[in-house]
């Protein structure tokens, strides 16, 4: 009897435990919860202001690059079961906006993500993270690491060399040429005139406060501006060895693609004010001199160091034509107006400018008509205001220098070469 029902008493227990194994089976799916880092982003350029999360898209494919699961929430995380054994690609896009749709891996990576206005992103900075190719095994958590879709480009001033009487206060500050567009998964450029605002990311006012607080030795605190990648690359067609050639003719596309900053002073000095236009300056933005690189998610940091009065370039364009001059103004010519030399003779002609700045034309083409002519050569000064004749031959030849705004005035030279005795 204790036998019988002691193999009663194991049939009974196996039976009982193929039932439950029966009723419990063993999970095929995990579940996985999503998290995007929030306090410290592993980014070039990190700052505080710039961890703002308002809305987020999560994208998962499976193996195959079908989607498998999408959302989009202004939460900073998120719970999804998917199945074990299989590798699935997760992908967070922040701050966008609106929903991202794709069916496909393959769809969204020829995703691009548009600006309707130039500081749309006010609200959060754009963007993205991704994790390729994960194998599930069991529920975990996941933290993705976001890269930001802008460059932060931060300018101060540094006014230590500017001269005593110069009072240059920045009253506006924005990216030209700022793109509108940026390929999620690969790099971006603006290929065409539209595909830019003309005038991007700004500040104007009070906005400009920053770069007219100083410290003790004249640096001013920063001010950041934000942009979309545009990787226009390197010269290909020369080689910039000072800043104040990195600039483009009217013709060159580049002109119209290649972002630039642009800064607006109010301008003072003993000799030029500012009136309703203000004093400019312009430089165009890369990696270094002979490039026009701007990269996502890098922090560019550009330091403008005016000096003297600050009206010359120094990696930078300026635009005076907004200041009115209210010192005193001059032109002086030498040697004289009537030159007599023997040929091969070394003269050295000009005008000394009172302000140096004037625009002015040292009279090219009458050299260029005296030269085919047989007269002289010449070579023109480094700061064109002046000329070095090396007689050629018997003739007469004419020069006229000319001095625009302010100096209004002009030069005549007469230059007489005698005839082999």
């Amino acid at each position: 009897m204790d036998r019988k029902g002691g193999i009663s008493g194991h049939i009974l227990t196996g039976l009982i435990s193929v039932f439950v194994s029966a009723c419990n089976p063993i999970s095929q799916h995990a579940e996985i919860k999503i998290d995007i880092a929030g306090k410290e982003f592993m980014t070039k350029a990190s700052m505080p202001q710039e961890e703002k999360i308002s809305d987020m898209n999560i994208l998962i494919f499976n193996s195959r690059g079908d989607l498998e699961h999408s959302a989009f929430s202004n939460e900073q995380n998120c719970r999804v079961s998917l199945l074990k054994g299989e590798s699935y690609t997760f992908c967070a896009f922040i701050n966008f906006g609106y929903k991202i749709s794709a069916s496909t891996l393959e769809e969204l990576k020829g995703t691009c993500h548009y600006l309707a206005y130039p500081d749309e992103y006010r609200e959060g900075i754009p963007m993205y993270a991704v994790l390729e190719a994960h194998l599930v095994t069991r529920e975990e958590e996941i933290t993705l690491e976001p890269e930001r879709l802008m460059a932060k480009i931060s300018i101060r001033m540094d006014r230590s060399r500017l001269s005593e009487d110069v009072n240059a206060e920045v009253t506006a500050v924005r990216i030209g040429n700022c793109p509108k567009k940026i390929h999620l998964f690969r790099q971006s450029r603006a290929e065409s005139e539209d595909d830019c605002f003309s005038s991007g990311f700004a500040h104007s006012g009070s906005e400009c406060s920053a770069l007219n607080r100083e410290n003790s030795a004249r640096l001013s605190e920063s001010l950041s501006l934000y942009m979309f990648e545009n990787m226009q690359g390197a010269f290909s067609d020369k080689t910039i060895d000072d800043d104040d050639e990195k600039v483009f003719e009217e013709y060159d596309i580049r002109k119209k693609t290649c972002s630039y900053i642009e800064i607006e002073i109010d301008y003072s000095s003993d000799s030029w004010v500012s009136g309703s236009e203000p004093l400019i300056y312009r430089f165009y933005l890369g990696e270094d001199r002979n490039n026009l690189d701007i990269e996502r998610n890098c922090h560019y940091r550009i330091t403008i160091c005016p000096k003297d009065e600050g009206l010359d370039g120094d990696g930078w364009r300026v635009d005076k034509s907004g200041l009115r001059y209210t010192g005193e103004t001059s032109l002086v010519q030498y040697p004289d107006s009537y030159i007599r030399g023997d040929i091969g003779d070394r003269i050295h002609i000009g005008c000394m400018l009172t302000p140096v700045h004037a625009s002015f034309d040292v009279g090219r083409e009458y050299m260029e008509a005296d030269k085919a002519e047989g007269i002289y050569d010449y070579t023109i000064d480094a700061d064109g205001h002046g000329a070095v004749l090396t007689l050629t031959g018997p003739g007469r030849g004419l020069i006229y220098m000319e001095a625009g705004e302010p100096i209004n005035d002009a030069a005549l030279f007469v230059i007489e070469v005698n005839t082999p005795s």
